[in-house]
């Protein structure tokens, strides 16, 4: 199949923030339909993300490579204080929604993702990320713009100013085809396989391209996601019925952080990180 934008000579380009069907949390973008919107918008990579899981990676892989697409594993952790995206992910055993920053983000590292914060001024649990906590972490970059993020963005685009452009991705947070690629990324690099992918974002070879889901579309997503998990309390996925918000039999609940003031207090604690103050603060 002929792309319509070759990596080659544009680079690598994807949405960088979705929700398949294999989410533990409200995603609904079966893998066919993420394929099929990956080449209507005219992407090149495809992100196999979900909340939590790396769930589904090789079905949608497979499915990819028989459109001759490269498919980047990828996955949204929740942490008890905000969202990371994670690029390059091979395992992921703890549940969701259960620990602090500083243990996902060690333990990505062990696996040498890619990690950028999520939509920094969204407040899904209880923390945003603030420049005074961003500097203090060992992170590649943030989310320059989530399409559904609104105004949020612009506080983003404020406070972040001087963040390299490098450093910066930008994805749809479809959880419903709906959205998908109003905002995308683009990486500089001329291969298509993915741990060459994951190596150009973490040293910051990014450009997000910005955009706006139009409201209405995006509250009916919202709406659609909210009623299908009150309707369909369990899902049968990959052979067996699951309820998307955390059930993983066998999963590992690491020592709780009682709250998000208590993270905070610890990782105020920490020395700052000179690569992500300089970034911060744009000095030299």
């Amino acid at each position: 199949m002929n792309l319509k934008y070759p990596i080659a000579e544009y680079g690598a380009l994807f949405d960088a923030h979705v929700h398949t069907y294999f989410d533990y949390h409200d995603g609904m973008i079966t893998p066919q339909q993420l394929i099929k919107m990956t080449l209507k918008k005219g992407f090149n990579y495809v992100c196999a993300m979900a909340h939590d899981t790396i769930r589904g990676v090789k079905i949608i892989e497979k499915l990819a490579k028989s459109f001759h697409l490269p498919s980047i594993p990828a996955m949204e952790v929740s942490t008890n204080y905000n969202h990371i995206l994670a690029f390059g992910v091979q395992e992921w055993p703890y549940r969701r929604a259960c620990w602090d920053p500083d243990v996902v983000i060690e333990y990505l590292r062990e696996q040498d993702c890619a990690i950028f914060l999520a939509h920094p001024f969204s407040d899904p649990h209880d923390g945003l990320w603030t420049p005074e906590i961003v500097k203090r972490l060992d992170i590649d970059g943030i989310e320059w713009t989530n399409s559904t993020a609104y105004m949020k963005n612009w506080k983003t685009h404020k406070v972040y100013q001087n963040i390299p452009k490098g450093r910066r991705i930008a994805g749809s947070d479809a959880h419903t085809t709906s959205v998908f690629g109003t905002a995308f990324t683009q990486v500089d690099l001329n291969s298509a396989d993915p741990d060459d992918l994951v190596a150009a974002m973490k040293k910051g070879k990014c450009k997000a391209y910005s955009g706006t889901a139009p409201h209405h579309i995006a509250l009916y997503m919202s709406i659609k996601c909210i009623i299908w998990n009150k309707i369909i309390k369990r899902r049968r996925i990959e052979g067996r019925h699951i309820i998307p918000d955390g059930d993983r039999p066998g999963s590992i609940v690491p020592s709780i952080i009682k709250s998000s003031a208590e993270w905070v207090e610890k990782i105020m604690k920490k020395p700052e990180n000179i690569r992500t103050k300089v970034w911060v603060d744009g000095s030299i």
